[in-house]
C-alpha cells in the first residue's frame, strides 16, 4: 500500500518485487518466523478458531507473505488497486480487497479473523497519531474474540542518520535499476524522494517517487494499540529487526 496514500506507488509497481529482492528481503523465512509466533500465542488452539484458521493481511502489497501463509483462509487488504492485482495473480483464490487500514469496517472484508497482520512497516504510512490510532482501531475491530493483531513498525524518531545516502541496485540480464534517496525529517515525518534509473528493453528512463513516513516510538504505537482495548506486548528482534507489536484481543 501501502495505508493512506493510493498513488505512493503508481510509479514503481512493476519494479516492487525486483527492488525488494535486490535487498535480500526473505519473505518465507519472514512467513515461517510469523507462523510459528501466532502457534506460540495459542491462537490457533481456541476452540472458537477457524478451520482453517482465517488471516487478514493488511497492507497487502503484492502478496508475498500471504502467498506463503497458505495454511490459513485468507483475505488481503490494499490501498492500490494495482498492488492488488500483482497480489491475486500471485493468490489464486484469495479474496482481494480495495480498502484503507484505517477504514476496514466498509471494505466489505468479511470476518471476523483469528489473525490481523500489517507487515513491511506499513503502518508508518499513518503520518500522525490520530491516523495511527484511527488504524489501529480499524484492525482491531476485524478480530474474532482472542484473536491476534500483528503490526511490524518502521523506525522509531531520531534512528535514521540524515545526510546518508540510500540506493538499491537490480542488476538482471533483461532489466538495471538503480533507486537512490537522501532522507530528511520534517516534524515526526521521514521524508523519501526516491529517485529511480531504469534501463530495459524500452531505453532509459528517470521516475522520482515520494513517500512521507510516519516515526512513531514503541510507546505511542503500543498506546494507539491499548487504546482499542486490546492487550499490547512488543515482541523483538520480529521478522526484520525492527520488532513486532502484538494486540491480543479478549476471549
Amino acid at each position: 500500500m501501502r495505508g493512506s496514500e493510493v498513488d505512493v506507488f503508481t510509479k514503481s509497481q512493476d519494479w516492487y518485487d525486483l527492488i525488494y529482492d535486490a535487498q535480500g528481503k526473505d519473505y518465507a523465512v519472514e512467513a515461517a518466523t510469523l507462523r510459528q509466533l501466532i502457534r506460540s500465542r495459542g491462537v490457533l488452539d481456541r476452540p472458537a478458531c477457524g478451520r482453517p484458521p482465517t488471516l487478514l493481511d493488511v497492507a497487502c502489497g503484492t502478496g508475498r507473505h500471504l502467498a506463503l501463509l497458505d495454511d490459513f483462509e485468507r483475505v488481503g487488504v490494499d490501498l492500490d488497486s494495482e498492488m492488488l492485482v500483482r497480489a491475486a495473480e500471485r493468490c489464486p483464490g484469495v479474496t482481494m480487497v480495495e480498502g484503507d487500514m484505517r477504514t476496514l469496517d466498509s471494505a466489505g472484508l468479511g470476518g471476523p479473523f483469528d489473525v490481523v497482520t500489517c507487515l513491511f512497516s506499513a503502518i508508518a504510512y499513518m503520518v500522525d497519531l490520530r491516523s495511527l490510532h484511527e488504524a489501529m482501531a480499524s484492525m482491531a475491530r476485524c478480530l474474532a474474540p482472542g484473536g491476534l493483531l500483528v503490526v511490524e513498525p518502521f523506525l522509531e524518531p531520531g534512528v535514521v542518520e540524515l545526510g546518508r545516502p540510500w540506493a538499491t541496485f537490480v542488476d538482471r540480464p533483461e532489466i538495471k535499476i538503480a533507486r537512490m534517496d537522501v532522507p530528511r525529517v520534517q516534524g515526526r515525518c521521514l521524508l523519501l524522494e526516491f529517485e529511480y534509473l531504469i534501463a530495459d528493453a524500452e531505453g532509459v528512463r528517470h521516475v522520482p517517487e515520494s513517500h512521507r513516513i510516519g516515526l512513531f516510538t514503541v510507546e505511542e504505537i503500543g498506546a494507539a494499540i491499548r487504546a482499542t482495548g486490546l492487550t499490547w506486548e512488543f515482541e523483538s528482534p520480529g521478522l526484520t529487526g525492527r520488532g513486532l507489536h502484538l494486540g491480543r484481543r479478549a476471549e
